[in-house]
């Protein structure tokens, strides 16, 4: 595999050949998922050839993880930096949400793809892909025991709590347009808020 740089199956430029695969199948990923999506009709977009495609990433599989490694796989270290920020569970709770809604406006549909069922998806990207929402879900989960620790927490149940809470965040990922009438701070703040309040004993 040829990360940049010279020419490939087709003799096209490697570079500009591998970032217009990695954009359209990005786009075809997070609206059809992994089994909706072809390596063929990736192809098919660009008039190359599948040879290019296996040339730069092996298979689907390889281009899957290739778009997680170039985003959201960072999405963990992203919160868990966050949340060192800031020292009451409270702080580090909106922290975490604030952090989570940056990288949502930076990698929608990347985020989009991680929402996919592990039974969709090939063992071992179904594996990355499961462990970076574990990991998501584990940070939430410790920030919102802290809270509990401190009676702070409006429900007795964490876990309940952090998937509430993620359900939220992943919702807007799919009814959130670029183009709608509010900006994307105003409507981070109304999520933000809306989380805060449902979580947080006054």
């Amino acid at each position: 595999m040829e990360a940049s740089g010279g020419r490939g199956a087709d003799g096209a430029d490697t570079t500009d050949v591998r970032e217009n695969l990695l954009s359209t199948a990005v786009g075809m990923f997070s609206e059809k998922g992994y089994s909706g999506t072809s390596i063929r009709d990736i192809a098919k977009v660009h008039g190359v050839s599948l040879s290019n495609i296996y040339y730069h990433f092996g298979n689907k599989d390889g281009l899957w993880r290739e778009i997680l490694d170039r985003s959201v796989r960072m999405l963990p270290d992203r919160l868990r930096a966050a949340a060192a920020l800031v020292e009451t569970p409270r702080a580090q709770l909106e922290a975490l949400v604030r952090a989570h809604l940056a990288v949502a406006a930076e990698h929608r549909r990347e985020l989009l793809m991680l929402l996919a069922q592990r039974t969709e998806l090939a063992e071992d990207v179904g594996n990355e892909t499961a462990e970076i929402q574990r990991d998501v879900l584990e940070i939430y989960s410790e920030v919102l025991g802290r809270l509990s620790a401190e009676g702070a927490l409006n429900s007795e149940h964490v876990r309940v709590t952090a998937f509430n809470m993620l359900g939220v965040i992943n919702w807007h990922l799919r009814w959130y347009r670029p183009d709608g009438p509010l900006p994307v701070e105003a409507i981070h703040q109304e999520i933000v808020d809306f989380i805060m309040r449902g979580a947080c004993r006054t």
